[in-house]
């Protein structure tokens, strides 16, 4: 019960901006967690304890670690997730973007061939030249 009234006063107070100053609530969660603060994001916190909650150390250290914040999404980037999509799906992860990682999973959940084969091939990258052509009229 204290933990769920802890949860929504912090719900309630909760801040996205690293520069504003931290709610009451955020600084009990944090020393009741054993962390500091200013390091965290109410949201953070919120997840660290869940983690401890359910026993599940990777998550927890996934955000002690601040790993969860990485911008690795683009191609020759890696994260953790990242990496775990493409193993699934048999491809390197630093070829491909999240984006198309994705794409390659719906393709491969839909059983469509053409599209597995367009996205591993690269061709979905070719630029396409959008200049306008003038026409008889208005535009000449």
């Amino acid at each position: 019960m204290k933990i769920a009234a802890i949860t929504a006063a912090l719900l309630l107070s909760a801040t996205t901006s690293f520069a504003m100053p931290h709610s009451s609530g955020h600084d009990q969660l944090a020393n009741m967690l054993q962390v500091n603060g200013a390091e965290f994001t109410t949201g953070e916190l919120i997840s660290i304890r869940d983690a401890r909650i359910d026993g599940n150390l990777t998550q927890e250290r996934y955000f002690l670690s601040h790993e969860n914040r990485a911008q690795a999404g683009g191609k020759g980037e890696t994260s953790q997730g990242k990496e775990q999509l493409a193993e699934q799906l048999g491809v390197d992860a630093s070829k491909y973007s999240i984006a198309e990682l994705s794409q390659l999973q719906d393709a491969v959940r839909e059983n469509d061939r053409q599209k597995v084969r367009f996205i591993m091939s690269g061709n979905n990258e070719t630029s396409v030249d959008v200049r306008p052509t003038p026409s008889r009229g208005r535009d000449s």
